[in-house]
């Protein structure tokens, strides 16, 4: 099984570690991991076959589907972002009630993508954006050269904090603060895959959950299976990473009322809603054609 994962091999991932330690050998399945390069892009990917799986952006998965009417979309099996991780960061001289701001994010990114609908959920100031690297964006931000950027909360906040840029110089907003209920990234399938193979993801999601859970209650063993993959990771800078994003994003309360991974068909639904308006879609695909509550492992399983 070819496994794209979102982004790199950073704390967030430790769960994906665990799985690669041993969880997946022992349910007998062969994955090949891939880091990532942004949880968006993960979708057209997965789409085209190049993987069998990955972990991308629910929203950027439905915009995929409305566009692509000729292609099978890939089909979200399990949620780990309960809440969108996108934030935005403003330098502390600017104020979200400035007419206008100058931001600067990858095309890619995931916040930057999902903007629209934010500004539709909440008051926002008209937005130039600037193209730059996933590199830079923080280094260029602690420069000076912009006056906010979006990211993934998890990540920019701590490669703020490596730039040197402490908390009093800039302000951070999550998007869910401001009214965006979405999900986050979820574990989607080929559906080619899906079809010829529905028992070797439902164990791989099986081990994933049960990674993920494992995770979020041990995060030191966690951070030292990431290491394992990736000796050269910085394990107190990844154990807060991982904290920061199982916290919260993963452990929400949300998660803990319906339980981890769980996918609510209706609240797909809205947020397709959502994005199809905002992004003035020339389709809108229904829930059931992107999404399954089939491969999850039952809810007493999957409660903290």
């Amino acid at each position: 099984m070819r496994f794209l994962n979102d982004w790199r091999w950073e704390g967030p991932a430790a769960p994906l570690a665990i799985a690669v330690q041993g969880g997946f050998k022992a349910q007998k399945l062969d994955v090949v991991v891939t880091p990532g390069t942004g949880s968006a892009a993960t979708v057209s990917r997965v789409a085209g076959g190049e993987f069998d799986i990955g972990l991308g952006d629910l929203s950027a998965l439905v915009e995929f589907a409305a566009r692509n009417p000729s292609v099978a979309p890939p089909v979200a099996v399990y949620v780990l972002y309960e809440r969108t991780p996108a934030a935005l960061f403003l330098r502390s001289s600017v104020s979200l009630k400035s007419r206008e701001l100058n931001l600067a994010a990858p095309p890619f990114d995931g916040g930057r993508k999902l903007w629209p609908a934010l500004a539709r959920q909440a008051d926002m100031p008209n937005v130039k954006w600037q193209n730059v690297d996933a590199a830079a964006r923080e280094k260029n931000f602690a420069a000076g050269q912009y006056d906010g950027i979006t990211g993934f909360y998890f990540t920019t906040l701590l490669n703020l904090e490596r730039e040197d840029m402490s908390g009093r110089y800039y302000t951070v907003t999550p998007f869910y603060e401001l009214g965006l209920r979405v999900y986050g990234n979820v574990l989607m399938v080929n559906p080619k895959f899906l079809k010829a193979n529905p028992k070797a993801v439902e164990r791989f999601v099986r081990v994933y959950h049960d990674s993920v859970k494992a995770a979020v209650r041990d995060t030191d063993a966690a951070i030292a299976a990431l290491m394992q993959v990736e000796p050269r990771t910085d394990a107190k800078l990844e154990w807060r990473r991982a904290r920061l994003a199982f916290d919260r994003f993963v452990d929400t309360p949300g998660a803990r009322e319906a339980g981890l991974g769980t996918i609510d068909m209706a609240r797909i639904q809205s947020g397709i809603d959502l994005v199809a308006e905002v992004f003035k879609l020339p389709a809108k695909p229904e829930a059931r054609a992107i999404a399954t509550t089939e491969f999850l492992p039952p809810r007493a399983e999957r409660k903290l």
